[in-house]
């Protein structure tokens, strides 16, 4: 976090102690001391020592790697970020998906080598482009960032599945389905494009493997914006292989950054971002903002915004 962002939570809350860490050990040294943590790191090993810890807000949407069983166990509430990054997310996945469909990704090795490649592309009366207005979308995930992108897909054109852990009630804006797990079989059978915004938790890990590829529409893009574990990246890279899926869009990766040897650097249906699908100019404005909302919140007692629910993981 920029320094300017640190004297500006001074300033807004004179009657705190704000201690400020900018390495792990400082992290550690400083944490005993705390009510309060804003920070993306908890080491397991010193948890138990924290006896004064009563809240730790995240500055990221992610906090798998907080949940160790003495964090789900003990009173202290944690809060994430999750939202602030939804519209880019939103944004990059619309990108990614027109690329894919307009062969962007061939279009752009072809230029590198000065070559026309118009035949390949259109010859034969059979075009590799595609378009995607009236297409369908299944969103596999429909918190605030797979409802941002249902929001966007919608408005350019796709017809949108989505689904999350309960169905009930009427769909946000923009999906025109919401369907529980079980019914991920049917969502992958007839989406032109998958997209993963699904948190990593036991249930999803793997989510994406041979069984599941072969069910899906055959030509079909797919998109992770999630974490890299929900795919099994061999059934991945031979259904890319085999053309059984039409391309993907991958911006995180089981081992980050991604290995040089890695096959996905070279697939020419592939495109590789480097976990940036989130990127914005300026994320700490809202960060500090929502951060700033709950200790205003936390010193009048009232519910914290974006609580996290250790037992479901998110």
């Amino acid at each position: 976090m920029p320094p300017a962002f640190v004297e500006q939570i001074r300033r807004a809350f004179p009657q705190h102690t704000i201690l400020e860490a900018w390495d792990f050990e400082t992290i550690r040294r400083l944490l005993p001391d705390a009510d309060i943590a804003f920070t993306p790191f908890v080491d397991r090993d010193i948890f138990p020592t924290l006896t004064r810890l009563r809240w730790i807000q995240a500055p990221a949407a992610g906090v798998g790697h907080l949940l160790y069983p003495e964090m789900l166990t003990s009173p202290v509430v944690l809060t994430n970020a999750g939202g602030i990054r939804a519209h880019s997310i939103a944004e990059h996945v619309l990108g990614v998906s027109l690329a894919l469909a307009r062969q962007l990704p061939l279009t752009l090795r072809h230029q590198t080598k000065h070559e026309w490649i118009q035949h390949q592309l259109e010859g034969g009366g059979v075009s590799r482009i595609r378009t995607l207005r009236g297409a369908r979308m299944g969103i596999v995930g429909l918190g605030a960032i797979g409802t941002a992108i249902a929001n966007v897909a919608s408005a350019f054109g796709f017809r949108v599945s989505a689904i999350r852990r309960r169905a009930e009630g009427a769909p946000p804006a923009g999906v025109d389905e919401v369907l529980t797990p079980d019914a991920l079989p049917a969502l992958l059978a007839k989406s032109d494009v998958l997209v993963l915004s699904v948190p990593l938790t036991e249930a999803t890990r793997g989510l994406i493997g041979r069984a599941e590829i072969a069910q899906m529409k055959r030509g079909a893009l797919l998109i992770n914006i999630a974490r890299g574990k929900l795919i099994v990246d061999d059934a991945v890279v031979d259904g890319l292989r085999s053309g059984h899926l039409g391309g993907a869009a991958l911006d995180v990766f089981a081992a980050e950054p991604l290995d040089a040897a890695s096959p996905y650097w070279d697939l020419p249906n592939v495109i590789v971002t480097p976990h940036t699908s989130g990127a914005m100019e300026d994320y700490y404005t809202p960060l500090v903002a929502l951060f700033s909302e709950n200790l205003r919140r936390f010193e009048a007692g009232l519910p914290l915004l974006n609580v996290v629910d250790k037992a479901a993981g998110y």
